[in-house]
């Protein structure tokens, strides 16, 4: 890809509620991006009231000379998303969340010319723990495994990482919005499996929401996501990832 065709591509979205811990440094690795300079960041953000709307507009201005950054009023994950994508001009569309860290400076790059290169709708990475408890290393560990397989039948692009086409979103409505869990699954086990991929890079996780929710309790959130794939109401219990 072009020194420029990040920015006249693709179009990030986050969405985001109380993330003032995080915000920063998701935002900082994006501006270290491979030919990032230019690139529109739309962060909706869900009446935050921990002091991150207030850093988003700092933010704005901080990096006003190398990215294009907004924000919109947000909600719910998925409405947050949407609400985004709907502003979104580029023929593609990367989701992140708001604690996304990029672990190396050319993922973006990389993961667009793939997608690109290969004709395909849909791409993710796979994730990896940026925090000190073993557990949560090895947890991430068996979800990569577990996720290469089941995409071959069923894709699921996290949404902390989830590169689309912005026609193959559209098409497919976008993230439900009656959904208060896995919403990123939902939408991405309706492509097609050849037209996604699992990018050999990795995004980086700390260890926050298996703090607050067990271990073992999100180990069972995956394996049962799976197993309630095409049960929809599954989906739309409040099991409070969000607040996570």
């Amino acid at each position: 890809m072009s020194a420029l065709a990040i920015k006249n591509n693709v179009t990030i979205v986050i969405p985001c509620r109380n993330e003032f811990n995080y915000i920063g440094k998701t935002i900082h690795y994006i501006n270290e991006q491979h030919n990032v300079r230019g690139t529109r960041i739309i962060i909706a953000d869900a009446n935050s009231d921990d002091g991150t709307t207030e850093f988003i507009d700092f933010m704005i201005d901080l990096y006003k000379d190398t990215l294009k950054i907004e924000r919109i009023e947000g909600g719910k994950v998925a409405y947050g998303r949407n609400k985004g994508a709907a502003m979104v001009k580029t023929p593609y569309i990367l989701f992140m969340d708001a604690d996304t860290i990029l672990t190396n400076d050319g993922i973006i790059n990389n993961t667009m010319y793939e997608l690109d290169w290969n004709k395909l709708d849909l791409m993710t990475c796979k994730v990896k723990s940026v925090g000190k408890d073993i557990r949560t290393t090895i947890t991430f560990w068996i979800f990569n495994i577990i996720n290469k397989i089941i995409s071959r039948k069923t894709p699921f692009a996290v949404g902390t990482y989830f590169l689309t086409t912005k026609k193959k979103f559209d098409e497919l409505g976008g993230f439900d919005e009656t959904l208060d869990n896995s919403e990123d699954y939902w939408l991405s086990k309706q492509y097609d499996p050849k037209k996604f991929r699992i990018a050999n890079s990795y995004i980086g996780q700390d260890d926050r929401r298996f703090k607050k929710m067990g271990y073992f309790g999100m180990i069972k959130l995956i394996i049962s996501g799976y197993l309630n794939r095409n049960n929809i109401e599954f989906f739309k219990k409040d099991i409070g990832y969000w607040e996570a």
